[in-house]
């Protein structure tokens, strides 16, 4: 099998998992709010919750708040895995350095970017949310190894990004010398 159709094999193979992803994402950000600890599919997202109460579930209130608040990253996250499994159709099509696939990725760059900055302030959020009626309410503004390798993370797509809109824009330069 040659490298183009493990390419577009494989992607087209990623791109329904992108989709199975976007599909389960909410259940799965959702059953933290809903269902007993005992019941989750591993830790809170986004935040540690859990550790500002002696007992699960919070009120009612506090867990839409929570949920709402958890849908701020989750939102970005799903922007991200929509951009990356266009980016997917787009390579199982063949197609693999064109403006289409530049904007596409550039895309997933932002999402990737605003996905961390939304988990930041979804953490602050969190912290106000779960405590705003209890005797010690208090405000936790955090800024984490994990946060700073997110960040790190995306701002790397973001000159990805950068270098292949300019190979984009040279390659397209060269062929008009054709």
């Amino acid at each position: 099998m040659h490298n183009y159709q493990r390419i577009t094999s494989a992607s087209r193979v990623l791109s329904v998992v992108c989709l199975i992803l976007l599909v389960l994402l909410p259940f799965y950000l959702a059953h933290h709010w809903l269902l007993p600890t005992h019941l989750w599919l591993d830790g809170m997202p986004f935040g540690s919750s859990l550790n500002l109460f002696d007992s699960w579930p919070p009120p009612v209130d506090k867990q839409v708040l929570g949920l709402l608040i958890t849908l701020l990253p989750g939102f970005f996250f799903t922007k991200g895995l929509w951009h990356l499994r266009q980016l997917f159709k787009l390579y199982s099509g063949g197609e693999f350095f064109s403006e289409a696939i530049v904007e596409t990725y550039n895309k997933c760059a932002s999402a990737a970017l605003w996905f961390v900055i939304g988990w930041i302030c979804s953490e602050t959020l969190m912290s106000v949310a779960m405590s705003y009626d209890s005797d010690a309410p208090f405000l936790s503004v955090s800024f984490t190894h994990a946060h700073a390798l997110a960040l790190f993370t995306a701002a790397l797509l973001r000159v990805i990004t950068l270098i292949m809109s300019a190979s984009h824009e040279l390659a397209a330069e060269n062929q008009s010398f054709v």
